[in-house]
């Protein structure tokens, strides 16, 4: 059995082994079909993302630059809003598609600070701008982020508040358009403008970059764009101008609004305001007919560009060249909220799951401020990469803490059970049949040499008596026991030879039963007189006791006889060497059952063998050591016997010994 063990289990390794391989290799073709699913996913996220910040930073790069004042002169004035307006960046709280963004700001190549948020203070005076202070909060918060930034210009910021206030004149608001008007003639350097015209019209503009550097520039996305605003429009952005709807200006376009003939000059403006030209006569509401036309200035902006502010803050800024002086205009935001707001939405929209998660990473290194925090320590990485310009310094990762398992994960993990318990299941199965067989064949092998012991030995015992009484050997006083030992082993041998008889009709099914009613105790009586010289020749006594009022029962007499001389042929085999030799036959009648006892008084049987005592050919001793005689099929037939008869057969550990208990229902049916 110990050989068949170690087959066993070597062909179980052989079998086992490549199922688990084949079962590893698809959990893992599934994790990475699983893997790139999601990867795909986030491509598609990312490219989501890539696509929402580039229309946000476009409208950005569009942005006229003459918005970043807190007044500018309308690009496409219509008679309801002639002269100069507000600028769309001066609406406050800041208004903006890029989110988290805190305001607007400009440079000037002088280095002065100002926002489109205030006016500047040299012309400030007299204007109201609701909520001031808190306007004045924010220019003080940009200022002071801007403060000592490598890309301000070499003269550094100087904000106006730091200008000395310069004294007001209480000229009339007609000399100071009068001036106005003055600066606007004086200062166009029609020469380059025409430049900066002719330039425009080219596919390129390199602004002064060498040959090689003008074939990269013109190879990238990333180049100068060239925006043109009109001489009025050019001159107001330039100048220190006090807003439209102060009080005195407001009086001024009262006075011009009146109306006027068709031929007036101001008729004929409004004429040329309809067909597209614009005067600065139009926009400040004077009648001015000596304006002549003037070419449209033509500035160029660079692309916006970052810089990261103490970790959390981001600068866009860009280079403005106009009139060869450089303006940086841009705006700040809040980096943890630009990122979270384009982040957030996509990956709650997406088909990624519940666990998944951002990294952002500038220059290399991770930003704790904007990144969510993994569950685990090791998170897997989907997908990860840079984001567009100008924020091509940080890149985005989107990890999940695990990947949920896919649709064909539970499939196959169904299937590798029901394999799984298939195989081991049948594997246990055959390796029991087979050791069942091969134990059973084993027990075959003892019964066939136990019964040739168990025949020999009363039959050499006849023989010898025999010779013994045919050669008149024997005395006369010693015949009588010589021919009741002759009686006792050929009935012996009978007992022996119908249980190998009745085990074989039991096998095939043969047996007949006839039940009938019979009494117990009587029957009992019976048995036990017709073994009483079997037992005292044994040296045992036999005893019947009844208890309550037993009712008859319903039985096969030859089986229920053969069951009762197994039962004592047993308790005489296993008591022989106590010094109590004796048996008691109990017939108790117990509410609706009968039960016939069996009793001996001697070791018992051990505990874990109680269960397999009627098992066929099986023997508490070992065959090779045992020391009491019989074939180990006389328990099996008692219990096959009692099965073929309908009734329960049980036995119990008594102290001392065992006892086996036939139960017989005697309830009226």
């Amino acid at each position: 059995m110990k050989k068949l063990r170690l087959y066993f289990v070597f062909f179980f390794i052989l079998l086992a082994l490549p199922i688990a391989i084949l079962l590893r290799h698809t959990y893992g073709n599934l994790e990475q079909e699983s893997f790139f699913f999601y990867r795909k996913t986030t491509e598609g996220l990312m490219a989501t993302v890539h696509q929402r910040l580039e229309e946000n930073l476009a409208d950005e790069e569009q942005r006229p630059y003459t918005h970043y004042r807190y007044v500018h002169v309308a690009e496409r004035p219509v008679p309801q809003q002639e002269g100069l307006n507000l600028s769309p960046l001066a609406d406050f709280p800041v208004e903006s598609d890029i989110p988290g963004i805190l305001g607007y700001y400009q440079i000037d190549p002088d280095g002065s600070f100002h926002t489109p948020l205030l006016p500047e203070e040299t012309t400030a005076d007299g204007m109201v701008v609701p909520l001031k202070k808190e306007r004045e909060q924010v220019r003080d918060q940009l200022a002071g982020l801007l403060k000592d930034q490598p890309f301000l210009p070499p003269s550094g910021l100087r904000s106006q508040r730091e200008e000395p206030q310069q004294k007001k004149s209480n000229e009339s608001v007609k000399e100071r358009f009068a001036d106005l008007r003055k600066n606007i003639e004086s200062s166009a350097d029609a020469s380059l403008e025409r430049k900066y015209y002719r330039e425009a019209s080219q596919p390129t503009v390199s602004m002064g970059l060498s040959e090689e550097e003008d074939r990269a520039e013109s190879s990238s996305y990333l180049k100068r764009q060239v925006q043109k605003a009109s001489p009025q429009q050019a001159k107001v952005f330039d100048s220190k101008l006090k807003d439209v709807y102060s009080a005195d200006l407001d009086q001024l376009e009262a006075q011009s609004a009146s109306p006027q003939p068709s031929d007036s000059p101001r008729y004929r403006a409004a004429g040329r305001r309809e067909s597209g030209a614009l005067e600065v006569g139009d926009e400040t509401g004077y009648r001015n007919d000596d304006i002549r036309s003037e070419p449209e200035v033509v500035v160029e902006v660079d692309p916006f560009q970052t810089q990261l502010i103490d970790g959390e803050w981001l600068a866009f800024y860009r280079k403005v060249w106009a009139r060869e002086r450089r303006y940086t205009q841009g705006f700040i935001a809040r980096l943890p909220e630009l990122i979270e707001a384009q982040m957030r939405p996509a990956l709650m929209n997406s088909a990624l799951p519940g666990t998944a998660s951002y990294l952002l990473f500038y220059q290399g290194q991770p930003m704790p401020s904007a990144a969510l925090e993994a569950t685990t320590e090791k998170p897997l990485l989907l997908y990860g990469s840079a984001l567009p310009h100008p924020l091509s310094d940080f890149h985005l990762a989107v990890t999940v803490d695990k990947l949920p398992r896919s649709p064909g994960h539970r499939i196959v993990n169904f299937l590798a059970l029901f394999l799984s318990l298939l195989f081991v299941g049948g594997f246990f199965g055959i390796y029991r049949l087979t050791a069942t067989q091969m134990e059973l064949s084993q027990k075959k092998s003892d019964f066939v040499s136990a019964v040739s012991h168990e025949l020999k030995t009363p039959l050499t015992a006849i023989r010898m008596y025999g010779e013994m009484l045919m050669e008149d050997w024997v005395k006369e006083e010693k015949k009588q026991r010589y021919y009741q030992h002759i009686h006792d082993e050929s009935e012996r041998l009978s007992r022996l030879i119908q249980n190998v008889l009745t085990l074989a009709e039991l096998e095939r099914n043969e047996w007949e039963m006839n039940l009938t009613a019979c009494n117990p105790v009587k029957f009992v009586s019976s048995v036990v007189d017709r073994l009483s010289n079997q037992v005292r020749g044994a040296g045992f006594q036999i005893e019947t006791v009844v208890e309550g009022d037993p009712k008859p029962i319903q039985a096969d007499s030859d089986a229920l006889t053969q069951i009762l001389i197994n039962l004592i042929d047993n308790a005489i085999k296993f008591s022989k060497e106590v010094e109590s030799k004796k048996i008691v036959l109990t017939v108790s009648q117990v509410g609706t059952d009968c039960y016939i006892r069996v009793r001996d008084f001697g070791p018992g049987i051990p505990r874990r063998k109680l269960k397999r005592i009627f098992e066929k050919f099986y023997r508490i001793d070992d065959e090779m050591t045992r020391t009491t005689r019989g074939t180990g099929i006389g328990l099996s037939l008692v219990k096959m016997l009692a099965d073929a008869m309908k009734v329960r057969v049980d036995v119990t550990n008594r102290r001392p010994g065992a006892e086996f208990s036939v139960r017989f229902s005697t309830a009226s049916k």
